[in-house]
């Protein structure tokens, strides 16, 4: 496990991130009030760098309706997606939101939705993210990532087992602006998977996701980017992950309002470095 910097005393870097939270709150709050679009990336590559052995390119519009955040696709792989097709996928997204809340009620996901608890953090130090240099804070969850479904009777001791040893593995780090309370990047690190079954077949030697925040408007931060890499040794040779997800071209939603995703191409980053002119 990687040396602290230094560790801020509890009670006073539990209060500070009670404020991160809170502001959290208000980016998801934000967030319901603008449209979107994400255009997705997965890449397998194998021995040979550069060249893919599969993947795929989507595209997405985001949007409210009926009080859920919609995620509608566009196209896969530059192909259009009927209206048809869309429609039938936003009505799957929409039953699937509503018996998460139905089961557990949460109505964010992922890194929006990681559970922190007080006592869990540690502060490392200040780090500069894109010249801006800002506030390192480490959080070692005792309950990690995988949640317990506490109305799932079923579960054997070996799968009780194996989600306690996935989440000691995981590590949270937050690079914040101390000045609006705001975490601008989020990392979630794996230090490995020589727990899981079936290690004959595979091995998930490295996992990590990042999430980067940005403010397209002012007193407004919305995503911008979420990333995700993996390697995995398998009996035919090594395989690499790699998964990007790039939000982009917000506006303000109005009421009533219909939005149309444009060409493909049309105001649309070509890679993660270079962002539309907002």
């Amino acid at each position: 496990m990687m040396m602290l910097v230094s560790q801020a005393p509890e009670n006073d870097i539990d209060a500070f991130m009670a404020k991160v939270l809170a502001r959290r709150d208000v980016n998801w709050d934000q967030y319901y009030e603008y449209f979107g679009k994400e255009r997705v990336e997965l890449i397998v590559e194998g021995s040979l760098p550069g060249v893919p052995l599969m993947g795929f390119r989507k595209e997405f519009l985001w949007f409210v309706r009926d009080g859920y955040m919609v995620r509608s696709p566009v196209s896969v792989d530059g192909v259009e997606i009927s209206a048809d097709v869309r429609a039938r996928e936003e009505e799957r997204w929409i039953e699937r939101l509503e018996k998460k809340e139905r089961e557990r009620n949460p109505d964010r996901e992922g890194f929006m939705g990681f559970k922190f608890e007080p006592g869990n953090y540690f502060y490392a130090g200040k780090k500069t993210f894109e010249g801006q240099e800002l506030l390192a804070v480490e959080y070692y969850p005792e309950e990690g990532f995988v949640e317990d479904d506490e109305d799932d009777e079923q579960r054997s001791e070996e799968e009780e087992e194996l989600e306690r040893q996935f989440n000691k593995t995981f590590m949270v780090t937050m690079l914040i602006d101390s000045k609006e309370h705001q975490i601008v990047h989020m990392t979630i690190d794996n230090f490995g998977f020589d727990f899981l079954p079936g290690g004959w077949l595979f091995k998930l030697n490295t996992f990590e996701a990042a999430m980067v925040m940005h403010k397209p408007f002012e007193n407004v931060w919305l995503p911008r980017d979420i990333d995700g890499y993996g390697k995995i040794t398998t009996a035919a040779g090594n395989l690499t992950l790699r998964y990007t997800s790039t939000f982009y071209d917000y506006v303000k939603a109005v009421t009533g309002a219909t939005y149309k995703f444009p060409a493909r191409g049309l105001n649309e980053p070509s890679n993660k470095n270079e962002k539309p002119k907002q």
